[in-house]
């Protein structure tokens, strides 16, 4: 089962036969459709993709073996190969290039190893019943009303918009013109979602009524429409209002750090690593395009270390049993290992007795469970809810556990409150047994998670993170100098901080000090802030030149100071030039130091002879060393004022998409404080007009506006909030405020009746927006 194209997934399908030889039938299933693998710019298949598959897979299966028999001289034990230990679910090893030929390098009708018959060949035996076929349900469920795409699946992965004038990143949509686009220039994603989400409508027995908000949403719905039949369209089915959204139409709310527990969650714990398979299947497809083909999303499997909340005397406790049931526990616990990765038992057993062993160490849970514990209604709950009242919730769950297990805990817990001692009480006390630990790890790992999330180390960036974001907010609303100046104040502590940091050896930055790409994440924020609250000035952008000047050199200073930041995309070429220039900075500090304490009676009298060749020389080094500085710093002005025009770009939103401008009858301050998704979904249930809002008739609604109509036939134009199920999808993805705020929307409009879902191609971070506006898939 894969959630990738067959030919991206090609290689790794036909490693897994070469190496279970005596199996006699192989099924593919894919979430990607037969349509959509063929519509795919990139992929090689044609109109009957699924065939062509089939008849290809079981070619190059027959040439592997083939030319594995010439090179080993006999066929490779099967035996010897499934032991091997295989990292990263089995992917890490079937990247290379040399053993498994790709679907593109591989063409039907030819033998890429010569036309000659083999000689003394083993036979090959009956050929394996190879079937594909298409299951489209494969998606990532956070809750039953919250779901996004697998993060390294084909859909999530494509690239949301090619390289051009309105374009920002590969893993956003366009800024949206409001002018038609070109067919030609449709982005894969377009088509792969409008797939996903036909065939994902087509399973639940639904029937859509299409609206889109934003440019790439609107090709998506004209995809979807196509799509349908008259047949479909006939069909007494349940109607879902599919409301569609560009990211773009805010990037604000994902890019500051809300009030949301979950949030805290994803940001402040660690994630999965990416399997190699992705990077793999980038090479072949890079050098068919300039642009990129596909990005790399962060992974959704957030780790929870529970070994870290857990000490060693907290297993001491009860390690009567250990050495024999430590087996079976691992097992138990950890649902992802297969036989071959688990510990040998008598290898365990000899660690279980050694002091310095540590069994939580073995312990890593995750957010999102697909294991059988009851923890889906406990994610459901605190999407829904702030940082506190989410603690809260969690809280009332461990005391509701430790009253179920007969336990009691000698801590003072105050009501209304949920302190770091009191949930770290709970939970030991609830690991203290390994039964307990067992039947309750859907509440152990998710108030692991909002532990470790409410630490001081995780909590206090965050918590920097939200007042300087506040400050820019008031000082947005006032003049663009205070602004300005307020995030030139931000990137200069935040430069003087990270060199600080250097000098006096620490290796991270003290807690509640933002780092210099915070501060380059807090700047987009400004600049965003800019564009909503003041006109555009001569030079292009919100600020004037003079502020603007001031921000560039702060800017400057700070990458000078920072040589770090050169993995942003912006930067990229000049990482040795900035580390050798800090380094030259640092050692002429420490030369003029050390000259001061020479002391004069240590120079010879040969030496005085000696002083003005050694002044030439020096000379000339010092005039080649300010030539690169010179040239370094000209560099860095080019670079810094291509970052700025990026800038100017992100500011010009407020005036590109428009829709929600017009909001002089809801501008109270709760109002205007929240997300597009809070004022769409407000509008649209109060039956307010959306200035931008398209809806896309049906092929039946066509025919009666084009011919019926002028009968007095015509049908009325559907509105969303006559809808009892609607479904948002976000293009480009979604984050936990926006779950809290939709609901929150839904919950005010006094709608009980209505059913909302809420989707995305991922869920975002702060950090995955820093990533996405200046990393590897940015169009700086």
């Amino acid at each position: 089962m894969t959630s990738r194209l067959l030919s991206d997934a090609h290689r790794f399908i036909l490693r897994c036969l070469s190496m279970h030889k005596g199996g006699h039938c192989c099924t593919i299933f894919t979430s990607i459709s037969e349509v959509a693998h063929s519509t795919y710019p990139d992929s090689p298949l044609g109109p009957d993709a699924f065939h062509e598959y089939q008849s290809l897979l079981l070619q190059d299966y027959e040439e592997l073996i083939e030319n594995s028999d010439l090179k080993s001289g006999q066929l490779v034990d099967s035996n010897t190969k499934g032991n091997l230990t295989l990292e990263d679910e089995g992917w890490s090893r079937f990247t290379s290039n040399e053993d498994v030929p790709s679907l593109e390098a591989s063409s039907a009708g030819k033998n890429q190893y010569g036309d000659s018959p083999r000689q003394g060949m083993v036979d090959l035996g009956q050929k394996p019943i190879v079937s594909v076929h298409h299951f489209p349900m494969i998606l990532s469920p956070i809750s039953p009303r919250v779901f996004v795409l697998p993060s390294e699946g084909s859909i999530a992965e494509a690239c949301l918009s090619s390289e051009h004038e309105d374009s920002i990143s590969a893993g956003l949509p366009s800024l949206s013109t409001g002018l038609p686009s070109d067919v030609d220039e449709v982005p894969p994603a377009a088509t792969l979602t409008a797939h996903f989400l036909y065939h994902l409508a087509a399973k639940m027995d639904l029937k859509m009524e299409i609206f889109s908000l934003g440019d790439l949403s609107k090709t998506i719905g004209k995809i979807l429409t196509d799509m349908s039949s008259l047949y479909d369209v006939g069909r007494r089915k349940r109607t879902v209002g599919l409301l569609l959204i560009d990211r773009t139409l805010d990037l604000l709310t994902p890019c500051c750090h809300g009030d949301s527990l979950v949030d805290r969650i994803f940001s402040a714990l660690p994630r999965k690593e990416r399997t190699s398979s992705s990077a793999s299947i980038k090479c072949s497809q890079a050098q068919l395009k300039p642009g990129p083909s596909s990005l790399a999303r962060a992974s959704l499997e957030v780790q929870i270390p529970i070994g870290e909340v857990l000490t060693k005397e907290d297993f001491e406790i009860d390690d009567s049993g250990l050495s024999n049931g430590i087996e079976a526990f691992r097992c138990g616990w950890d649902s992802y290992n297969s036989a071959s990765e688990m510990v040998d038992l008598i290898s365990l057993s000899k660690k279980a007795s050694d002091e310095k062993f540590f069994p939580a160490e073995l312990l890593q849970g995750s957010l999102v469970s697909t294991e059988t514990f009851k923890g889906t209604p406990y994610l459901e709950a605190i999407l829904d809810r702030k940082t506190k009242d989410g603690a809260i919730l969690v809280k009332k769950w461990l005391q509701e556990t430790l009253r179920r297990e007969n336990m009691t805990i000698d801590v003072k817990t105050r009501p209304g409150f949920a302190s770091k001692l009191e949930l770290k009480t709970m939970i030991k006390a609830l690991t203290k047994s390994q039964s307990s630990l067992i039947r309750n790890r859907g509440i152990i790992q998710l108030a692991s998670a909002t532990l470790l999330a409410l630490d001081e180390s995780c909590s206090a960036r965050w918590d920097a993170f939200i007042s300087a974001e506040k400050i820019l907010s008031v000082n947005a609303g006032d003049t663009s100098q205070s602004l300005a100046a307020q995030i030139s104040d931000l990137i200069n502590k935040s430069a003087f901080a990270g060199s600080d940091g250097k000098k006096s050896g620490k290796k991270e930055l003290s807690q509640g000090l933002l780092s210099f790409q915070d501060a380059l994440l807090l700047t987009i924020t400004g600049y965003i802030l800019a564009g909503e609250n003041f006109p555009t000035s001569g030079s292009g952008g919100p600020f004037s030149w003079q502020e603007e000047h001031f921000l560039k050199e702060a800017i400057l200073d700070a990458i000078l100071e920072n040589p770090s930041v050169a993995r942003l995309k912006f930067l990229h070429g000049l990482t040795q030039e900035l580390e050798a220039n800090l380094n030259k900075t640092k050692s002429d500090v420490t030369k003029e130091t050390s000259t001061d304490e020479l002391n004069i009676d240590e120079f010879d009298d040969d030496q005085w002879g000696k002083w003005g060749d050694e002044d030439e020389d020096e000379e000339n080094d010092n005039k080649e060393q300010e030539y690169d500085d010179m040239q370094l710093k000209l560099e860095l002005r080019d670079r810094v004022d291509n970052l700025f025009k990026y800038l100017h770009k992100l500011s010009s939103l407020k005036s590109k998409k428009g829709p929600l401008g017009l909001e002089s009858n809801l501008s109270s301050d709760p109002y205007t404080n929240k997300g597009l998704l809070y004022k769409l979904l407000t509008k649209i249930l109060g039956k307010f007009d959306v200035p931008g809002l398209e809806y896309h008739s049906s092929t039946v609604g066509r025919l009666f506006k084009s011919g019926f109509g002028r009968f007095g036939l015509g049908q009325a134009k559907p509105s969303l909030a006559d809808q009892n199920l609607i479904l948002v999808f976000v293009v480009g993805g979604i984050n936990g405020v926006e779950v809290q705020e939709a609901q929150e929307a839904l919950s005010e409009s006094g709608r009980p009746d209505i059913e909302l879902v809420l989707g995305g191609t991922t869920f975002l971070t702060p950090d995955d927006m820093l990533d996405l506006l200046l990393g590897e898939s940015s169009y700086i």
